[in-house]
């Protein structure tokens, strides 16, 4: 079980890393063709297309380890106004409601990533991509946010960062 952990571990990592490098690539690639037409230049029809495609991966890439930090942004004035237990009743449900709907959403993204891949279905831009290969990382990223928000209810703690208050939560 250890060396599954550790495996998962490296898998949250690296995508949080690849969604940097992404960024980055990304910044790069904006500022390439900026620079390309200010000069008169034509610049590539692959450029837009891979500042969409990154729009899409990045998130995805990034949200499981944005919930592993607990750096996914929420409201916090109601649970302010509430006595230490009922917070903790009010998180454990909000935290099994963030588990149900991420498993749907995985559930429903492998149906559609499946569908693509037998069907064969292509995203037509600039360059002819797998549908699959697109949408793959949404059912990615979705599973792997309700095992850390799963993880995070079995191990009776917070998935929220501590509330602005002086008050810290047990």
């Amino acid at each position: 079980m250890k060396h599954v952990v550790k495996a998962y571990d490296a898998v949250l990592h690296g995508m949080a890393y690849f969604a940097g490098l992404l960024m980055a690539a990304m910044m790069v690639v904006i500022f390439i063709d900026v620079v390309l037409r200010n000069l008169g230049y034509q610049s590539s029809a692959h450029f837009f297309t891979f500042t969409e495609y990154a729009l899409l991966v990045i998130p995805c890439l990034g949200a499981p380890w944005l919930v592993r930090e607990k750096g996914h942004v929420y409201v916090e004035i109601l649970l302010m106004y509430l006595t230490p237990p009922v917070r903790r009743r009010v998180t454990t449900a909000i935290g099994l409601v963030c588990v149900a709907v991420c498993l749907v959403l995985a559930w429903y993204g492998f149906g559609v990533t499946l569908n693509d891949f037998v069907q064969n279905e292509k995203d037509v831009r600039s360059l002819d991509m797998p549908r699959w290969m697109v949408v793959g990382f949404i059912p990615l990223s979705f599973a792997m946010m309700a095992i850390e928000f799963a993880r995070f209810l079995w191990r009776g703690e917070s998935f929220l960062a501590p509330i602005a208050a002086t008050e810290s939560e047990p």
